[in-house]
């Protein structure tokens, strides 16, 4: 809360509205706030089927710590699936070069084959 009042006093509304945005749009935020609206209706519908709310799982209607937590464990959640998003790309760029080295090496033997062929004839 203290950022956005930091950025507030340093942007004016205008920079808020922009941080804001900015955050919204990204992939993860949507993809937590896609989990959470899931989480929820699956909660709904479950407790709408057995008619009962006091067997709710733990995350549901226990108030604003439990909801905290929930908040913080997602957070962790996106770290890591940013980390290990980061960690396949990076293994997908050295697949890509391998297999660049490798079809270079590949002309290369091409190229020699079909050298000692026109020099056979």
């Amino acid at each position: 809360m203290a950022r956005l009042r930091r950025h507030l006093r340093r942007f004016g509304a205008d920079g808020l509205a922009q941080l804001l945005k900015d955050v919204i749009a990204t992939e993860q935020f949507l993809q937590i706030f896609t989990d959470g609206c899931t989480m929820m209706l699956v909660g709904w519908m479950v407790t709408r089927a057995r008619g009962d709310r006091d067997h709710l799982p733990p995350p549901f209607l226990q108030g604003p710590r439990e909801a905290i937590d929930l908040m913080r464990e997602l957070r962790d959640l996106a770290r890591r699936q940013t980390e290990d998003t980061s960690r396949i790309a990076e293994r997908i760029r050295i697949i890509r070069e391998e297999a660049k080295q490798q079809t270079e090496l590949l002309s290369l033997i091409e190229r020699e084959q079909a050298i000692r062929e026109q020099g056979a004839s």
